[in-house]
């Protein structure tokens, strides 16, 4: 009953906070973007080491990607993960996650940020919610959002079906010369 009452009041914060939240959108592919957060579910090994690959596909000297994970656990798994990640313990009576892992997420500016989110842990999507970021992408969810583009890939395929999917439609983004000239 209590994680009833710590949801609803999570999506009646995010709501409120998507009212308010007023940030610069500005598209971005992959190549163009110089900061990509990558947020996910890190509960399962199989998606942390293909979140991990992913990430380490996009590092290049000009570009910087920051991981946050969320571990459905009660207690971080110290040691265990080489990204930094936050927990169902790590949130306030309203349900809002209140780690400092989140709260330097959030705080960063990025261009592009991915949100791996295929079960829909509302967790995820209110540190997604709260980012500045110029542009988001995420998995398809019902609860509230501010994404740019929802790719709607199932639960069961996992990191790599979302990753080629993004890579198909972010080929198909071309920044306006406005945006390329702009960038220069």
């Amino acid at each position: 009953m209590l994680e009833n009452i710590r949801g609803a009041l999570l999506r009646r914060y995010m709501r409120q906070l998507l009212k308010t939240q007023n940030r610069r959108r500005k598209t971005h592919t992959l190549q163009s973007a110089r900061s990509i957060g990558i947020l996910f579910d890190g509960t399962e090994e199989k998606d942390r080491l293909e979140v991990l690959d992913f990430a380490h596909s996009l590092e290049k000297p000009t570009k910087k990607v920051r991981l946050l994970g969320f571990v459905d656990i009660k207690k971080v798994a110290l040691g265990q993960t080489q990204f930094p990640q936050f927990t169902q313990k790590e949130r306030g009576w309203n349900g809002v996650p209140n780690s400092e892992a989140v709260k330097t997420f959030v705080a960063e500016q990025f261009d592009l940020l991915l949100c791996l989110n295929g079960k829909q842990t509302l967790l995820l999507e209110w540190v997604a919610a709260a980012s500045q970021a110029a542009m988001k992408i995420g998995t398809y969810t019902e609860h509230p959002n501010d994404f740019d583009l929802m790719l709607e890939t199932p639960a069961q395929k996992g990191v790599r079906f979302f990753v080629d999917q993004l890579d198909l439609y972010l080929d198909k983004i071309v920044p306006t010369k406005y945006e390329s000239a702009s960038a220069l």
